[in-house]
């Protein structure tokens, strides 16, 4: 049987014990520390929306004023922005941030290409063709270019399926195949009055 008279106990190393009223005497929990870097933001921002409605509106586009979006996509690496019609989508890089001016003319970029589609109806036409042109003319970005230079990451993808014009020979490099029949676009404005016409199909004629 264990003999109490044995056991020792040692009090010395307990911190020592300050009394409260209140817990408000309590000393806080240290707030946690703040992110080193700011999340990068994704998903729809409300701000860009009401901007690019307002521009819609001006245009007299008021049916495209209410079905726009505009979001952030932390997927997007070397593109800096991407437009989707007719579901009237935009989504822009997020590192278009640190360059100064460049958010709310990739904006416009994108939105052209949705007014350009609009404004064209049915009719086919090149994705920085004249309609385009005019469309950035319409936001104030005239003489836009169709490809940005802003040192954004690159990921170069092999381009591994060649397409062919049955009557022009005009060839196209894809990296995945087309989702619907397309035809060649010179052939179509040349003898179709630009609209999609089986002729000028273009056919699958390599696949490495």
């Amino acid at each position: 049987m264990l003999d109490l008279s044995q056991l020792n106990f040692d009090f010395s190393a307990l911190p020592h014990w300050v009394p409260f009223r209140t817990v408000r005497d309590l000393t806080p929990a240290p707030a946690p520390a703040a992110a080193e870097e700011e999340a990068i933001p994704d998903g729809r921002d409300e701000a860009l929306e009401e901007q690019t409605r307002a521009m819609l509106l001006a245009l007299d586009l008021p049916g495209g004023a209410k079905l726009v979006t505009v979001a952030w996509n932390a997927r997007l690496r070397s593109t800096a922005g991407y437009a989707r019609y007719p579901g009237w989508a935009i989504e822009l890089n997020p590192l278009l941030r640190e360059f100064e001016g460049q958010v709310e003319r990739t904006l416009k970029h994108e939105l052209a290409h949705l007014i350009a589609y609009h404004r064209s109806g049915r009719r086919r036409i090149e994705p920085h063709g004249r309609e385009w042109r005019q469309a950035c003319a319409d936001l104030g970005i005239p003489g836009e270019k169709a490809q940005h230079r802003l040192p954004l990451p690159r990921k170069e993808v092999e381009r591994k399926l060649t397409y062919a014009c049955p009557a022009c020979q005009t060839t196209v490099q894809r990296v995945r195949k087309f989702r619907r029949p397309t035809a060649c676009l010179k052939c179509c404005n040349l003898h179709a009055g630009g609209q999609y016409d089986g002729r000028f199909r273009l056919a699958l004629v390599t696949r490495n």
